[in-house]
C-alpha cells in the first residue's frame, strides 16, 4: 500500500476525533437580576441587552464579573426586544404599545406610542424605526413605526406569526413563516419607511427552515436551528440555496445556537440540545473540529448548568450566557478566551 495514502488515512482519522481546544474560561452568576424572557448581544457594544417583565437590563460582561451597567423601566409589560445593530436604539413591544430604548449620557430615556398590533412575534430596529410582525390572524400586515410615534401598515400581506430576522447588511429580512406547511420564507427590504416584499424561498415545499437564524460573520450564509445553511445574497437566482448542514449531516442536525467569529479562521462555535459541550466548526465546511467545556461559575449555587447562547466578538472572547440552578432561575455569564 502506498505510504503517503496510508499517512493520510491515519490524519484523517486523527482530525474526525474532536479533542478539546486550549481555552481559559471564567463565568459568574448575575447578582441582582431576573427572569429575563429574550437576552440580545450587541456585538458593536459588548453589551447583553435583557428584557424582563417591566424592564430592560443592560449588562457587561467585560472585563470581569457580569453587573448591570444601565436599566429601562418599562410602563407596560413586553412581549419582544429589538436592538438596533449599532446597539444606540432598542426598541420592546407590548400589548397595543412600542417603546423606543435610547440614552441622553448615562440616562436611560423610554418613549412608549400606541400601535395597532396586540401580540408580536416578529420585530426588528432599523433606519430610525422599528417594525412589528403580528403574532396573530390568518393574514395580517407588517407595522412601521418611527421614531415620532407615526405608524404605517406595510402593504404586502403576510400570515400571522413570522419571525424576522435582520441580515448584518441591514438592508434586509428573512421572515420564516410558524403557522402554515410547507413553511415558505419572504424576503423584505427595509429601505422604506416599511417591509416591501422582495421574494420568497424556492423550492416552495422541499425544506424545513426552522425557528432561529444566525448569520456568517459576511453575511453570505444564515445557518438555521436545524442545522441546515442556505446562502443570502441580493441575487434572487442564488438567495436561500441550501448549502447543506453541520457536520455534513443528510437531514437536521438540530442547534440551540451558533455563533462566527469575524477573525482569524473564522471559527463557528454552536450548542446542540444533547450536550452541554459547545462544539466547534471549521469555516466554509462546518466540519466539527473540537469541542470545549461550557464555563460553569466557581459558586455553590450554580448547579444544573443550562447553555443558552455563544457569542464571538470583535475582542477575540466567547461570550457565554446560561441558566443555573435547581429551578434553572439563575442567570449566569461568562467569556472562554483561546489559548
Amino acid at each position: 500500500m502506498n505510504v503517503l495514502f496510508v499517512l493520510l488515512l491515519v490524519s484523517a482519522c486523527s482530525a474526525a476525533k474532536l479533542r478539546p481546544k486550549a481555552t481559559t474560561s471564567h463565568a459568574w452568576l448575575l447578582e441582582n437580576g431576573a427572569e429575563y424572557s429574550q437576552i440580545i448581544f450587541s456585538p458593536a457594544k459588548n453589551l447583553f441587552f435583557a428584557l424582563a417583565n417591566n424592564r430592560v437590563d443592560v449588562i457587561s460582561v467585560s472585563p470581569g464579573s457580569p453587573f448591570v451597567q444601565m436599566r429601562f423601566d418599562l410602563p407596560l409589560p413586553g412581549q419582544m426586544l429589538a436592538v438596533h445593530p449599532d446597539g444606540e436604539l432598542g426598541a420592546v413591544a407590548h400589548n397595543s404599545y412600542i417603546s423606543f430604548l435610547s440614552r441622553v449620557g448615562l440616562t436611560p430615556v423610554v418613549a412608549t406610542f400606541t400601535v395597532p398590533v396586540v401580540g408580536t412575534s416578529g420585530l426588528i430596529v432599523i433606519d430610525k424605526k422599528a417594525c412589528l410582525w403580528p403574532n396573530y390572524g390568518q393574514w395580517t400586515n407588517i407595522v412601521c413605526v418611527n421614531l415620532e410615534g407615526d405608524f404605517e401598515s406595510c402593504s404586502s400581506s403576510i400570515y400571522g406569526g413570522g419571525l424576522a430576522f435582520l441580515h448584518p447588511s441591514g438592508s434586509w429580512v428573512y421572515s420564516p413563516e410558524t403557522g402554515l406547511s410547507p413553511q415558505s420564507v419572504h424576503k423584505l427590504a427595509t429601505n422604506s419607511t416599511c417591509m416591501d416584499q422582495l421574494w420568497d424561498n424556492p423550492g416552495w415545499g422541499d425544506y424545513h427552515y426552522g425557528n432561529h437564524w444566525w448569520f456568517s460573520y459576511d453575511g453570505s450564509r444564515a445557518f438555521l436551528n436545524t442545522g441546515m445553511t442556505v446562502a443570502t445574497t441580493a441575487d434572487q437566482n442564488t438567495d436561500m440555496q441550501v448549502h447543506g448542514y453541520f457536520n455534513a449531516s443528510t437531514g437536521n442536525n438540530p442547534h440551540t445556537w451558533i455563533s462566527q467569529s469575524a477573525q482569524g479562521d473564522h471559527q463557528i462555535a454552536g450548542l446542540k440540545p444533547d450536550t452541554s459541550n459547545i462544539t466547534l466548526y471549521s469555516w466554509p465546511y462546518l466540519m466539527p473540529t473540537s469541542t470545549i467545556p461550557f464555563p460553569v461559575p466557581s459558586d455553590p449555587r450554580a448547579t444544573n448548568p443550562s447553555p443558552q447562547q455563544v457569542h464571538f466578538a470583535d475582542d477575540g472572547l466567547l461570550y457565554t450566557v446560561g441558566k443555573y440552578g435547581q429551578g434553572g432561575d439563575l442567570w449566569g455569564f461568562g467569556f472562554i478566551k483561546f489559548d
